[in-house]
């Protein structure tokens, strides 16, 4: 055998007994590896969860319990870990390159470590115990500890009254406002360390509270005389209940303002003379005042018990408080365009009653399809209108009747009145409108009628002169040759009037110059 392979097994021999011995080693170490160490890691690596950038893709059965919800989330996940790792939000924001460890806040038995896994990342929770339930309960211990300070914070500062009572009605705590509005309204000058024995609210009954909503109650607070108001509402848990007071002051100041604001429209509309009735979208009397019932006699009963128009409209026809149509029936059903005129605002009508009575009805729009109607008796005022308008006709008629020719102008110039000699006369229609006769338009007239005189141009610088005026008289001859003789008279509220004196014609006297004497022929034209 040669030297060289002497060399060749050799060395083959000692590379199998190194073999042999890594194997064997390899062998004792694996049986020796303590059984709990395998367990720890198998338990921890059951807390994770994949994720992307914005959602989690999949999660262990252990983490999904851990968060208590079979749809987790991105953001339960970081809240649900935040209190013990504050910086989780910020490290899954940045891109996972390579593992990274988070630390527990406050704790060195547990993290978290963060690895990444083609473009998604896991996350693991780790410690040093030997379960992964007790970090469970852990992190949920101290999240329920951060939920209880954040529910303490809460309802210590809450702005309005918290207070508890156990089932035999004792106070068991209340919140600071609480404790702030007993040391208020206490007799003592001293602030409540401790919780008081009397209770704020005394007349509050447990089984009227649970089964009302709401009640209002007042406080009287030593440093103010006005009470402070208050809602207070219950539940009922099993250790007792649970009262809630909040500040209602700014709802009864807006309740009591409102109330006297319609007490005065009550006092107003109580004074008023016109009789009101305000009717509601549904047709129902809301509202109404004295003077309705005075003026329509219906009685008080009847519009209290908020009848409807239609119902109001028949017990009016019965008292004969409505004008007679010649059917009722159709008048009604035509109410219901006065109605929705009313509601526009548009509707005013006169209504000429039996017993000789006129009401004025006015519609007036009122907010949310209310509508209003207002009656007013216009019986005095339709009668003055009446007996003014008598007596002018009778003025009239007594003008018509005399000889003379009478017109009356006004300071400005109007023709005001004129009766039918001076219409004949001067040949004037004051059928249409007499707005279109001045005193300049007559004065053409006359003057297209008279022979050339200037009492024409007198008469128009009296009827314009302001202060005392005298009467004024001057003849003229009209174009047919008779004499007519104009009489001018100032009369109260600076007009004037005219009248107008017509002669016989006038025979013109020849002379002759023969004799010397005057001759009385007639001068034919």
């Amino acid at each position: 055998m040669s030297f060289a392979t002497q060399d060749f097994l050799a060395i083959f021999s000692v590379a199998i007994a190194a073999a042999l011995l890594v194997w064997v080693t390899g062998y004792f170490l694996e049986q020796r590896t303590p059984q709990k160490l395998t367990q720890n890691r198998k338990t921890l690596e059951r807390l994770s969860f994949l994720l992307d950038e914005t959602s989690i893709i999949d999660c262990s059965a252990e983490a999904r319990r851990l968060l208590g919800t079979n749809d987790p989330t991105l953001n339960s996940v970081i809240n649900h870990f935040e209190p013990l790792f504050p910086q989780l939000g910020k490290e899954l924001v940045n891109d996972v390159g390579s593992k990274r460890v988070i630390a527990a806040e406050g704790r060195s038995d547990i993290w978290l470590e963060l690895c990444p896994v083609g473009n998604r990342s896991q996350l693991t929770v780790c410690g040093t115990t030997e379960s992964a339930l007790e970090q469970i309960g852990i992190i949920q211990s101290k999240n329920e500890n951060a939920e209880l300070q954040t529910l303490r914070d809460i309802t210590k500062n809450a702005p309005y009254l918290i207070w508890r009572l156990d089932v035999s009605g004792r106070l068991v705590w209340a919140n600071e406002f609480y404790l702030a509005a007993c040391d208020a309204s206490a007799t003592t000058m001293e602030n409540t360390t401790t919780l008081p024995s009397q209770p704020l609210f005394e007349d509050l009954e447990p089984h009227q509270m649970v089964a009302n909503a709401t009640v209002r109650r007042s406080l009287t607070m030593q440093d103010n005389a006005a009470p402070r108001w208050y809602d207070i509402s219950a539940i009922k848990i099993q250790s007792g209940l649970i009262y809630y007071a909040i500040n209602a002051d700014p709802i009864v100041r807006a309740e009591l303002g409102q109330r006297k604001f319609v007490q005065t429209l009550s006092q107003t509309f109580a004074q008023l003379s016109i009789g009101l009735a305000i009717f509601d979208r549904r047709r129902q009397l809301a509202t109404f005042n004295p003077a309705l019932l005075d003026m329509t006699g219906l009685p008080f009963d009847f519009l209290s018990g908020r009848p409807s128009i239609d119902a109001m409209l028949d017990r009016l026809r019965e008292l004969q408080m409505l004008p007679e149509p010649v059917n009722y029936n159709s008048w009604r059903e035509q109410f219901t365009v006065m109605e929705q005129a009313a509601k526009d605002g548009t509707y005013c009508e006169n209504w000429n009653l039996p017993n000789s009575q006129t009401f004025r009805v006015t519609g007036k729009p009122h907010p949310d399809g209310a509508f209003a109607l207002l009656f007013e008796d216009i019986s005095a005022e339709i009668s003055l209108t009446r007996r003014f308008r008598s007596e002018i006709e009778t003025c009239q008629a007594v003008l018509d009747n005399l000889e003379e020719a009478i017109v009356v102008f006004s300071n400005a110039g109007n023709l005001v009145l004129a009766n039918d000699a001076y219409c004949a006369l001067w040949d004037t229609d004051l059928t249409r409108e007499i707005t279109n006769h001045n005193l300049r338009a007559e004065l053409l007239k006359w003057q297209d009628r008279c022979t050339p005189t200037r009492i024409w141009t007198n008469l128009k610088e009296l009827t314009s002169q302001i202060g005392l005026r005298q009467h004024w008289s001057e003849t003229a001859v009209l174009d047919d040759g008779r004499q007519i003789t104009c009489h001018a008279c100032p009369i109260s509220g600076g007009m004037t009037m005219i009248k107008f004196i017509v002669g016989s014609a006038r025979k013109p006297r020849i002379q002759n110059f023969k004799q010397g004497k005057p001759s009385n022929a007639v001068l034919t034209r």
